[in-house]
């Protein structure tokens, strides 16, 4: 199941926010699932919206979930009876101690403090979150951080990054590399937050950066699922 994060989309016009994994899960013989959530709708919002869509599946089900998708899978999970049919969630940048950009914007006079989703991704939120939220026993927990140095984020973003550098360290402009971590954690991957999701944001004439493509990453976690699934098949 894919996830998207917020601001995010199953799939716009042509445009699916997950581009072209959805499309290789299925060539790997997967059943992909690709819910929509309320775009900046909070987590308990998102999570609602995601348990309606998932109320006639079964399970076992294997959840991947960009950035704050990843804060709604684990309230479905935990909160909403989800870890009955949860298998695993691996998560991609998922601000799970919240971002400190999140501060910054919703201590401001930002017009995107009065977004639900903004305002629940702080390290306030967030601490309150995890206290109540805990990782359900019977879900595997894995997650992918990322981080570019600061003359490599999009300049769009780049005041970002660099307060997040200030207060948590490397960081792929919107969270940490500290705050994506839980779970087992499998790489930090050498990109921005947008590039996991295929988006290039870097509008720079004048330098270059090495380009990541994030679908190894995607192909990585699909024969992850088929291994799982085939130990799982082997049990019973």
């Amino acid at each position: 199941m894919l996830i998207h994060g917020l601001f995010g989309f199953r799939k716009l016009l042509c445009l699916e926010y997950f581009q072209g994994v959805r499309q290789l899960y299925q060539s790997m013989g997967l059943r992909v699932l690709t819910p929509s959530l309320p775009w900046s709708g909070s987590i308990v919002k998102r999570a609602n919206a995601l348990a309606r869509q998932l109320a006639n599946e079964m399970g076992p089900l294997h959840l991947l979930a960009h950035s704050m998708g990843g804060l709604d899978a684990r309230h479905w999970i935990s909160v909403l009876g989800g870890g009955d049919k949860a298998a695993s969630l691996t998560t991609l940048s998922t601000p799970h101690n919240g971002s400190t950009a999140a501060d910054r914007v919703c201590g401001s006079y930002s017009l995107f403090r009065i977004f639900a989703g903004v305002r629940n991704l702080t390290t306030t939120h967030l601490k309150k979150f995890n206290a109540q939220t805990p990782d359900h026993p019977a879900v595997i927990y894995r997650s992918y951080a990322a981080m570019r140095p600061l003359c490599e984020q999009p300049w769009l973003v780049r005041r970002y990054g660099r307060y997040i550098q200030m207060i948590e360290g490397d960081n792929d402009s919107q969270v940490s590399v500290h705050s994506a971590i839980r779970g087992e954690h499998i790489s930090t991957l050498p990109c921005d937050h947008f590039e996991l999701i295929f988006r290039n944001f870097w509008f720079n004439p004048l330098r270059s950066r090495n380009r990541f493509d994030p679908m190894p990453m995607y192909r990585d976690i699909g024969h992850w699922i088929l291994r799982m699934n085939t130990q799982q098949e082997s049990t019973v």
